[in-house]
């Protein structure tokens, strides 16, 4: 993408001056937007504890074989390992854009 010089912007008409700025602004709200929206992932990692909290205690409280009841939270913790996992990625991954973008 070429980027535009300040000199380029201010021999352009005012209406073309606003196109550039509404753009530029578009771009940031776009970039806000999305940042915002891939920080809220801790939440689904909460949800997913307790989602998975909910179903071993019910098989627990049905009775359900011992074996069972292990299944259940081998598979809980490995869920809740793998997501911590991505989530912490996905930090990283933000770190790098953003320091990519600032430079």
């Amino acid at each position: 993408m070429n980027t535009i010089t300040k000199e380029q912007i201010q021999q352009f008409t005012p209406e073309q001056q606003a196109a550039v700025a509404t753009m530029a602004l578009r771009r940031v709200q776009k970039r806000e937007r999305l940042l915002k929206q891939a920080r809220q992932s801790r939440y689904s990692i909460f949800g997913c504890a307790g989602l998975l909290a909910i179903a071993y205690g019910l098989a627990v409280y049905f009775r359900a074989p011992f074996w069972m009841q292990m299944s259940i939270f081998v598979l809980a913790m490995a869920i809740l390992a793998q997501s911590v996992a991505i989530n912490r990625r996905l930090d990283a991954m933000l770190e790098l854009f953003e320091d990519d973008h600032d430079a």
